[in-house]
């Protein structure tokens, strides 16, 4: 295995700074996905560019590449080690999502039949269980719960980690090569089309930082996180726009393989040094780090707790004080379930650990 430098440690603007994505991503995403439900002029269609929840997705790519590369490097503790770390953080999540969009599926087929039937389209027995095997984007698919179409990216997150791991930990010899190949077939083209980004992610972590003055790296950074806004805004998708066949979600790879190197060009030069005047406490990186943690339910789970709100409150579309209320009550729902979902996070460790015949332990310290 080939390693780009040394394995080095994340200082706490990084740290920050990285979380603060993280956030203002997930937030784009709840948003933008309110915005649809109140204000469906604003909604996409194959012909407009990318919308900012999908470039949301791609910032997701680009800090997973980041956050994996660097965990597994740092905290290398061997491949089960590895494939418990991972599995554990998509179901603890994932399974409780889609437990919330069946529950929220039947109350909208009783209750709001007319939005129900926006949401569905039919072959639930199939839907479900390939989401719960991350099997949902595999090929030419498109199989995840209308309900909680934003899974469709877990699906995409499942085959990079795998991919990474079979390269990561493999062997020597020519097995260890027909193995990862052999993966990336079952994956299919069009997650393997998106992976770029998140090896971008991963490039950003691995290769040595320039030697570039302190406010100089912090004018590019500025610099390239506006222009990838702006190429959100107005890039043409390449080769397609997003939510036709054949490659749905990931129709315009090439403009996201733009936006998502821009984006990993501008966290590869995070400065390695603090600002002299500002100083980050380890309490304060933690406790955004637990906030921070929070945008992984709430990308989840977003979608069909709006839904839910829209069925539970009388609707009014255009209503903008309708609009902040539905979204701040989804968000703290959102974070709620989230805090308890975490709560039940190293049940699944030891699910995982007893299926891959490891010790379990009663405590579990987290690393990505």
């Amino acid at each position: 295995m080939i390693l780009l430098g040394q394995p080095k440690l994340i200082n706490p603007i990084t740290s920050f700074m990285l979380d603060s994505l993280r956030i203002i991503a997930a937030l784009t995403v709840l948003f933008s996905h309110a915005m649809d439900q109140w204000f469906p002029d604003t909604q996409h269609t194959i012909e407009d560019n990318g919308t900012f929840a999908h470039a949301a997705v791609v910032v997701f790519f680009v800090l997973s590449g980041y956050v994996i590369c660097y965990t597994t490097t740092n905290n290398n503790r061997g491949v089960k080690q590895y494939a418990v770390a991972r599995l554990s953080k998509l179901t603890s999540v994932v399974y409780p999502a889609l437990v919330v969009s069946i529950i929220v599926q039947l109350i909208l087929k009783e209750f709001n039949p007319d939005l129900f039937k926006n949401y569905h389209r039919g072959h639930d027995i199939i839907r479900y269980p390939l989401t719960a095997l991350f099997s949902n984007e595999i090929w030419l698919l498109s199989a995840a719960p209308p309900i909680n179409r934003p899974l469709w990216s877990l699906s995409f997150e499942f085959w990079y980690y795998l991919i990474f791991g079979f390269w990561f930990y493999k062997g020597k010899g020519i097995l260890g090569w027909l193995v990862l190949i052999l993966v990336c077939l079952l994956a299919g083209p069009k997650i393997l089309a998106m992976m770029p980004i998140w090896v971008f992610g991963c490039l950003a972590y691995r290769l040595p930082k320039p030697n570039l003055k302190f406010s100089f790296n912090w004018f590019l950074f500025v610099l390239l996180l506006v222009i990838a806004i702006l190429l959100m805004l107005y890039l043409k998708p390449i080769p397609k726009g997003i939510g036709a066949s054949p490659f749905y979600f990931a129709n315009q790879f090439i403009t996201d393989w733009i936006v998502g190197l821009i984006i990993a060009i501008a966290i590869w030069l995070i400065p390695n040094k603090e600002f002299n005047s500002v100083q980050i406490s380890k309490s304060f990186i933690s406790n955004f780090r637990k906030i921070a943690d929070l945008t992984f339910p709430i990308y989840v789970l977003h979608l069909p707790l709006l839904l839910l709100f829209r069925t539970i409150v009388p609707f009014e579309k255009y209503n903008m004080i309708q609009y902040i209320f539905g979204v701040t009550v989804v968000l703290g729902v959102a974070c709620i379930l989230g805090l308890l979902i975490e709560k039940q996070r190293i049940v699944w460790v030891n699910l995982w650990k007893s299926i891959f015949g490891m010790k379990v332990q009663k405590r579990v310290k987290f690393n990505g």
